[in-house]
């Protein structure tokens, strides 16, 4: 986890700005982007985990290779993951992608809505296979629903597979027990207060995987 660490504090320095507030105040969501967030998102990172610190360590520790974003906002996760892995990246917004960052590297990106069926058409043509997830959209009954039914069950997993669900507090998390994990062979859950997009804002994340590896990597994280 320290190199993910250091990796990814480093690539940040890099980006001098995620968003200009014309953009930011332009989208009809802020870009999933807080108020009290976006004034501190260009700020340096403390060296408390992220969920990109886990994120990247995960993809480097099991050779990861297909990266699904849902909820990419102003790409700041996906900067560090595009610049400290060799993963593809898949990535599913319902804004245009964030132009004003220049990423290191193409991602595969698709615009669409998580609970419209249709929106899912497009990557679901590519047939692709992800090791890995992070759903970042909809922390909602609705929305956890609706990655499954409109994508995952469609056997988008690959065969070992990881799943993080960012902002999981207690009640997203027992949407997840009660209508993800009895569809899934999970091997392994936990929760993790972690610290999102800027420094001192605190949050749990909560990870599942078929991966029976996991209990043990994460005694010594």
């Amino acid at each position: 986890m320290d190199i993910a660490v250091k990796q990814n504090r480093e690539c940040l320095k890099e980006v001098k700005r995620f968003i200009s507030k014309k953009k930011w105040l332009a989208s009809g969501d802020l870009y999933g982007l807080p108020a009290h967030c976006f004034e501190r998102i260009d700020l340096p990172q403390s060296n408390s985990y992220t969920y990109s610190d886990y994120i990247v360590y995960l993809i480097n520790k099991y050779k990861l290779n297909n990266y699904l974003e849902i909820g990419i906002s102003v790409l700041k996760n996906i900067y560090q993951v595009a610049s400290n892995t060799k993963a593809d990246i898949y990535a599913f917004d319902i804004n245009p992608l964030n132009d004003e960052v220049k990423l290191p590297r193409d991602i595969t990106f698709f615009r669409g809505n998580v609970v419209v069926k249709n929106d899912w058409r497009a990557l679901k043509a590519l047939n692709q296979k992800h090791d890995i997830i992070f759903s970042d959209a909809l922390h909602s009954l609705e929305g956890i629903k609706a990655e499954y039914d409109n994508y995952y069950f469609e056997q988008h997993l690959a065969d070992k597979w990881i799943i993080i669900y960012d902002d999981a507090y207690d009640h997203v998390v027992k949407h997840i027990q009660n209508y993800i994990e009895p569809r899934l062979d999970v091997k392994f859950r936990k929760q993790i207060v972690i610290e999102g997009w800027v420094s001192e804002d605190r949050h749990p994340i909560y990870i599942i995987s078929n991966r029976e590896e996991l209990n043990e990597d994460f005694k010594r994280t």
